[in-house]
């Protein structure tokens, strides 16, 4: 193996691993709160602290990890159908049955349901480009963060037992129907079912992905003292991301040169994950085979050193799906 600074390589020349800079919060800061307007821009960050930190990013490609075990895997998942990811109509109709049926098999839960979508490409953001009949595309986030909380998961899953809103991207599928069944609804909420939201995030480009690609901490290095309540005040309602301290039990895994044909999963929350177990004060859920159950996994985009300076855009897909087994 060989070290050139920040890219070190295996013997057959692939990364082994790569040093990258990761934008944690200080360990003194206890809340973190934002006002967000329509076009999912925030108003700054109250009580924010940053810490720069640099971490060891490994290459995951071979490692043998799991949703459950590590909170993100890796899928061979080439789609058939020909979707215009630049287009809601195309997304909704063709792209969101894939991911479900990508993550039924994944996970082996019973119910899968794409509700939500963001297209990312740091290009699209500064030309204001919006897609066709939907939202603002937006540049990889650069901060390690969950997407929901203890608060927010609940809240997420209650509100999609509700008739869509005026912003819901299923509005005109739906018919004023809610995604999810009212018996369903109920289960859940008596606890007897377990439930979740699982993430697939797909580059959309010809070339593989070549700068700021995703990574992701290994959910089994991840702790309960990591977690900092990042409070997002939107007009209508207050949402609740994780943001993170920096812990040098973080594992950092990413796929080097991901391609379109290829989705990674990300659990974005799971009602039987030891950390969710922990957060609403009950005995963490003694797993099957043994360990911890990932709730969530922590993730950023970073600027990866090995990428060339005339690299093209990363322009990638991530769609949200709840679960219930």
């Amino acid at each position: 193996a060989s070290s050139s600074g920040e890219v070190r390589r295996r013997n057959d020349g692939s990364i082994a691993s790569v040093q990258g800079m990761m934008n944690y919060q200080e360990n003194g800061v206890e809340k973190v709160v934002t006002r967000r307007d329509e076009k999912g821009t925030d108003q700054g960050l109250e009580g924010a602290s940053w810490a720069v930190t640099s971490v060891e990013l490994h290459n995951a490609r071979g490692e043998a990890l799991s949703l459950d075990g590590n909170g993100v895997e890796l899928r061979s998942a080439p789609v058939a159908e020909t979707v215009d990811y630049y287009s809601q109509q195309s997304i909704v109709g063709t792209y969101f049955p894939h991911c479900e049926q990508l993550i039924k098999e994944a996970s082996g839960a019973a119910f899968v349901k794409a509700f939500d979508y963001n297209v990312r490409s740091a290009k699209g953001e500064q030309a204001g480009r919006k897609l066709e009949g939907g939202s603002q595309i937006q540049a990889p986030a650069t901060l390690v963060h969950g997407d929901y909380t203890l608060a927010s998961a609940p809240r997420r899953f209650a509100i999609l037992g509700e008739p869509p809103k005026t912003n819901d991207v299923l509005r005109d599928t739906l018919d004023g129907k809610p995604l999810l069944p009212e018996e369903l609804c109920r289960e859940v909420e008596a606890g007897t079912k377990r439930w979740g939201i699982i993430n697939v995030w797909r580059p959309i480009t010809e070339e593989p992905v070549q700068c700021m690609p995703l990574a992701c901490v290994d959910s089994s290095t991840t702790s309960l003292a990591d977690l900092i309540t990042f409070e997002i005040h939107y007009a209508d309602r207050i949402g609740e991301n994780y943001f993170s301290r920096p812990n040098p039990a973080h594992r950092w895994l990413f796929f080097p040169s991901m391609e379109r044909t290829e989705a990674m999963l990300l659990k974005q929350w799971d009602s039987h994950g030891t950390l969710a177990q922990a957060l609403s004060g009950k005995s963490p859920a003694a797993p099957a085979g043994g360990g911890d159950v990932s709730t969530f996994v922590l993730h950023s985009a970073f600027k990866d050193p090995s990428s060339k300076p005339d690299a093209p855009d990363r322009e990638s897909i991530e769609v949200r799906c709840i679960v219930v087994w």
